[in-house]
């Protein structure tokens, strides 16, 4: 689905209709107001994911502005498809202000260079994917800040990126469309060299320490969010490193990877996210039902080589003694 039309007060009035009339249609539930004199119809509105939504609010905000504004943080995460959690509530945009400029309930704004690391992806400015790994990285707690850096260094084993990054102005992308609801990262991966040169940029020793902790603990062999938590909780715990995406090869020849693999205990670990099941990449164009079924074949296959299996969902990992336990169970050991 492309992006939905924006309805704009002005273009309304300017061949000679009531822009009143918008505000009729908005009480009728025909139109939704994004931002004072921005419309859209409720149809498409309904259509729309959460990242989609908060994407043309974006769009909406730009609509506004005198210069197009330059999106950073958490603004700019999702159309990179850095993993971060659930939606922002707040557009995060850059500032050259020294005072930060003014942050309002809607928008946030953030010191920054204007000038430099900053791309164009379709009509929208943003920072490039650097200085947005190192802004969020910066600022989140360690685990959270963990699953943005894995998400940078992350190469998807079929890349299926949407997103088209060029340099700012450049004409031919700006008809191009800005995904802002990405399950994989979209552009080339960082490399960990690049972001300790970042980090080592930073303001004071103790946000340097601190980035340099979160970039030395990353990987981009995690596949997911829940993946990041789920390492640095086991870490947290106790529980011994596993190895990420360790390859089993499976009776028909194929490839098979398991998220964490214990090699002393034998045991293979899998977060259970239901995205895994529902994204339309990672099934090969099967129904749910037979993705289901083709990860308990897979399963068993490798559990046929000697392995045994411990699996968790998101409540499990987020529930610290839950997690604990089950992994006890599993027979990991903890320090």
């Amino acid at each position: 689905m492309g992006t939905p039309r924006l309805i704009r007060a002005a273009d309304f009035e300017r061949i000679g209709q009531d822009p009143r009339e918008l505000a009729k249609l908005t009480n009728k539930g025909e139109l939704v107001r994004l931002r004072r004199g921005i419309y859209v119809r409720s149809k498409d509105w309904a259509d729309l994911d959460p990242s989609s939504r908060y994407g043309l609010w974006a769009l909406a905000f730009q609509c506004l502005t005198d210069a197009a504004p330059i999106f950073c943080h958490a603004s700019a995460a999702l159309v990179w498809g850095l993993w971060i959690l659930g939606t922002p509530r707040r557009l995060h945009v850059l500032t050259a202000s020294t005072d930060g400029g003014r942050s309002r309930n809607t928008i946030e704004r953030h010191r920054g260079q204007m000038s430099t690391g900053v791309v164009q992806c379709g009509p929208v400015l943003l920072t490039d994917k650097l200085t947005t790994t190192m802004q969020l990285i910066s600022s989140l707690r360690f685990p959270y800040a963990v699953a943005v850096c894995d998400s940078s260094l992350h190469t998807a084993r079929e890349p299926n990126g949407t997103n088209l990054f060029t340099r700012p102005g450049d004409l031919g992308g700006v008809n191009q469309e800005c995904s802002w609801s990405n399950e994989v990262p979209q552009g080339q991966p960082l490399v960990v060299n690049e972001l300790l040169a970042a980090a080592s940029l930073l303001p004071s020793r103790a946000a340097r320490q601190r980035a340099t902790a979160v970039i030395e603990f990353s990987s981009g062999l995690s596949g997911s969010a829940g993946e990041s938590l789920s390492r640095v909780r086991m870490h947290e715990l106790g529980f011994p490193a596993p190895v990420l995406q360790q390859r089993f090869v499976l009776r028909e020849g194929n490839n098979a990877f398991v998220d964490f693999w214990f090699k002393e205990q034998q045991t293979a670990g899998e977060f259970d996210g239901l995205g895994k099941y529902l994204r339309q990449d990672w099934g090969g164009g099967l129904s749910l039902e037979q993705r289901i079924m083709a990860e308990k074949r897979r399963e068993d296959q490798i559990r046929a080589q000697g392995a045994r299996f411990v699996r968790w969902t998101w409540a499990e990992m987020m529930d610290r003694d839950c997690f604990q336990l089950l992994l006890r169970q599993a027979g990991l050991p903890q320090k």
